[in-house]
């Protein structure tokens, strides 16, 4: 952003050109130029926290994803990823940010990705968690970014090491002829800890296609919502192509003690439609 004093300045050799020869005037609007190009530039760095993953891509990152707030790196947000990938396809993913509060939304982006955005996770009625798996183009910084209702996009991340060519390799599915009577199958569980908290995984058929992989569209289930039995929203997730194939995912919902059905319902970029009620099992009396 350019201050107000930088704005006079500029404004005050504009008025000055006015009076000057075409060779002074040229001379001057080159300074004009490079004074604006380095005073915006301090200005916008001076609002980016350093990487400490050293990513060529964070300010972009930033400008593209984390928007609307100030940006910190917080130890609160913890990312927890392998340091190498042993299937770049299905690389396991945990973001715990329970100890924030008041969280809007979780955004995940893998850097060097070709496609960045993993996905957007806003908890109404869960803890500020979720797990998932992704898959890796190349060795990439994993950022994620949880903003908090003052608009403040709290940091943390995870540096993964992998072969690559996990985002433009054909799914496991196109292998397989009927492929597509098995899309939207599910898998999942709710489960209490021993604090009586819910866990609750979800595991879809679904190929989940970037686009990237020769002859193959775009084709990936982009829309999850979990809601209670009198229909409140609990979670919204919004999924992107670098999900991995069969997604698979973790929330922790914020249920009662007793037990209840939530209603899960998903959505993918063809207009497929599935939902399914899910059954949280009572805290048991110790």
């Amino acid at each position: 952003m350019v201050h107000s004093k930088q704005v006079r300045f500029f404004n005050t050799l504009i008025r000055r050109m006015a009076y000057m020869t075409n060779t002074a005037k040229k001379l001057a609007l080159v300074g004009l130029l490079l004074a604006y190009a380095t005073l915006t530039s301090t200005a916008t760095h001076a609002s980016i926290p350093a990487d400490p993953f050293g990513s060529v891509m964070w300010k972009t990152m930033v400008e593209t994803y984390f928007t609307g707030g100030d940006v910190v790196f917080d130890e609160r947000v913890v990312v927890s990823a392998p340091k190498s990938a042993e299937n770049q396809m299905h690389v396991p993913i945990t973001v715990d940010a329970t100890r924030l509060k008041n969280v809007k939304q979780i955004v995940a982006v893998a850097d060097l990705n070709p496609i960045q955005h993993v996905l957007t996770v806003r908890p109404e009625q869960a803890l500020s968690f979720i797990g998932f798996r992704l898959k890796l183009q190349q060795s990439s910084p994993i950022h994620v970014g949880v903003q908090t209702e003052d608009g403040t996009w709290h940091i943390g991340g995870a540096l993964v090491d992998a072969a690559g060519g996990g985002c433009t390799a054909p799914a496991h599915a196109h292998s397989i002829s009927n492929w597509m009577q098995t899309l939207g199958e599910t898998r999942a569980l709710v489960r209490r800890d021993s604090k009586g908290d819910a866990r609750m995984t979800i595991r879809m058929r679904h190929p989940m296609d970037t686009g990237l992989a020769s002859g193959i569209p775009v084709f990936y289930m982009n829309k999850m919502v979990v809601k209670d039995e009198a229909g409140g929203v609990v979670a919204e997730l919004d999924l992107y192509e670098p999900v991995s194939e069969n997604p698979t995912l973790t929330l922790k919902p914020s249920v009662g003690s007793a037990s209840s059905v939530l209603k899960v319902s998903t959505r993918d970029t063809e207009g497929n439609e599935f939902a399914f009620p899910l059954s949280v099992p009572a805290v048991l009396a110790q």
